[in-house]
């Protein structure tokens, strides 16, 4: 009993990476992926989470305020361009999560692949909003499904002390959904991203964590035009209780923002930016075998993006060595 509850006061082992996927951002990492305990490699063995997310999103424009105007254009010429700006998206997004049986040195370390099957999301709604031109009313409309950008996660190590763990992760979007320039039928941004990020978590005893990380997202070149997303920087925080056979509940957060101007944007002028609050909760139907999650999450202070409402709903199934 004592080696169950370590393994899950350390590890919650609901990773949601495709909570809000792909979801309010602009570029493919939004922030409040995880929950506090999921950014640190997990036990030895296999995951396979499946998760339904939806997310319910509205446009707020440069000033924060929620508008059915995206402002485009070019350097010499502005535009004004009416659009249907609630976005509703659906995703079900399944993973597979490793974690390793030896060490290397004093690190834990592990990988992780996440396919995602989705309909158009408000990221693609924004994007095919922003290479209209002209001024007139466009209203984006679509209940096509596909398999989604695949997220692959090779580089993956924690480091793991009494009181203090530390992680650190390399991952790259790979752009495998379907994606053509100016099509409303796209399911994937059309370009690769590559993620950064260093982890944190303070335990002050065996139930509590409180867990910072940083992500710096940067990405390449769009297909089939000379269009390049800036680079964003994501803080994520967050806090859980966990119980004797792991059940949890927590709450996080983050702040997302732009740090350059993209480059060869022939429409959106100013940066964008996010911050997101939400709450969680994990129980275990058999501990160590399977177990359900649910988490809520909102938006505010958004400006140049989507943001608003998200549900997600899943299972876990894990096999993990004994």
């Amino acid at each position: 009993m004592k080696k169950l509850r370590k393994n899950f006061s350390l590890y919650c082992l609901f990773f949601i990476i495709g909570a809000n996927l792909p979801s309010y951002s602009q570029g493919h990492y939004p922030g409040g992926y995880f929950n506090p305990n999921d950014y640190f490699v997990p036990p030895p063995g296999i995951i396979l989470p499946v998760y339904y997310v939806y997310n319910n999103f509205n446009y707020y424009n440069n000033n924060g305020d929620k508008s059915d105007i995206i402002e485009s254009g070019s350097s010499n010429t502005d535009t004004e361009l009416n659009i249907e700006q609630n976005v509703k998206t659906n995703s079900f997004v399944l993973m597979m999560l490793y974690g390793g049986k030896k060490k290397i040195g004093e690190f834990q370390w592990g990988f992780m692949v996440i396919p995602t099957v989705n309909n158009p999301s408000s990221t693609i709604a924004l994007n095919y909003y922003s290479t209209q031109t002209g001024n007139g009313t466009v209203s984006f409309n679509n209940k096509t499904w596909g398999f989604g950008d695949l997220y692959i996660q090779p580089i993956w190590l924690s480091l793991v002390k009494k009181d203090w763990s530390f992680a650190m992760s390399y991952g790259v979007w790979l752009p495998t959904g379907k994606y053509k320039y100016n099509d409303i039928d796209n399911v994937g941004l059309g370009y690769y991203s590559h993620n950064f990020r260093v982890a944190s978590r303070y335990k002050p005893n065996s139930n509590i964590g409180i867990t910072g990380a940083i992500t710096y997202e940067t990405n390449q070149i769009q297909k089939d035009s000379d269009f390049k997303e800036a680079p964003h920087l994501t803080f994520d925080y967050g806090a859980c209780y966990t119980w004797l056979l792991g059940h949890e509940v927590g709450l996080y957060g983050n702040y997302t923002t732009q740090l350059e101007e993209d480059k060869n944007n022939p429409n959106l002028y100013s940066k964008d930016q996010a911050w997101n609050v939400g709450a969680y909760g994990s129980y275990w139907l058999k501990p160590g075998k399977i177990g359900v999650l649910s988490r809520i999450s909102q938006n505010f202070g958004e400006k140049n993006r989507y943001g608003g409402f998200t549900f997600t709903v899943g299972l876990n199934f894990l096999f993990l060595n004994q």
